[in-house]
């Protein structure tokens, strides 16, 4: 018998929703005071997010080892060149 719900899956989905809850209460002022660090967070939040989404949601948590290593680089070039850019304006 097949599960309904993976409990990865659905502990991945928990974290998701959670961290959209702590990006949304750090972006609606209420729990840094400087918006610089505030926006910084919320960005780390997001490439977590997407770091998330792609190993769990879009199966590369199984893919050859070369496909996981390539995600895993391109999000952390792109998020370095975000939060640079982001920190130079």
């Amino acid at each position: 018998m097949t599960k309904l719900v993976d409990r990865r899956i659905l502990a991945a989905w928990l974290l998701l929703v959670g961290a959209t809850m702590v990006a949304w209460q750090l972006g609606s002022d209420h729990g840094v005071s400087d918006v610089r660090t505030a926006a910084v967070l919320i960005l780390v939040i997001a490439f977590v997010k997407v770091r998330i989404v792609g190993r769990y949601f879009m199966e590369i948590r199984e893919a050859p080892i070369a496909l996981a290593a390539i995600f895993d680089t391109w999000l952390i070039a792109v998020a370095s060149t975000v939060l640079t850019l982001y920190c130079l304006v």
